[in-house]
């Protein structure tokens, strides 16, 4: 039916990747299980960063936003600032970062982040996001984590044409 509709969404691919939950056995400056699940998902999906349109990551404090962009690869180590101050980030940069507006702005509803990242993923994808459409969007990047980056997990969606 959703296909019938024009409203139909893949998800090409998933990945998930544990860390440590002892932070004295990590780097939490460091989000090694962030970089594998998306590594793994890119991977899955046969894509890369620059073929993506937009991503909703995990923004739970602002901080853990700009380490993100650093392990998805985005920035190098202490750069991940540089990307939101340049416009890189920005809706209308090279690589849109939670248009939605992030978690924060629903006020970080734990245990439904997930869900409401891939429902504003899909509604990109169909075109369907309002004011906070990223135009002509195609395929769409999701970065989820539980605790201080111990659970960590990628969808990679597409449109079904």
């Amino acid at each position: 039916t959703a296909k019938a509709m024009g409203k139909a969404v893949n998800i090409r691919a998933t990945a998930h990747a544990q860390d440590f939950l002892p932070m004295s056995k990590r780097d939490i400056l460091d989000f090694e299980g962030c970089t594998v699940a998306w590594q793994r998902a890119l991977q899955s999906a046969g894509v890369s960063l620059s073929d993506l349109s937009f991503v909703e990551t995990h923004d739970c404090f602002t901080i853990a936003e700009l380490i993100e962009y650093e392990a998805m690869g985005l920035a190098r180590r202490g750069e991940g600032a540089k990307l939101a101050l340049e416009g890189y980030t920005a809706k209308d940069g090279k690589l849109p970062v939670n248009p939605s507006g992030g978690l924060k702005s629903k006020g970080h509803p734990i245990g439904a982040t997930g869900v409401s990242m891939h429902v504003l993923t899909a509604m990109q994808l169909t075109g369907e996001a309002g004011g906070i459409q990223v135009p002509g969007a195609k395929l769409g990047g999701i970065f989820n984590m539980g605790g201080a980056a111990v659970a960590n997990y990628v969808s990679i969606l597409d449109r079904i044409r």
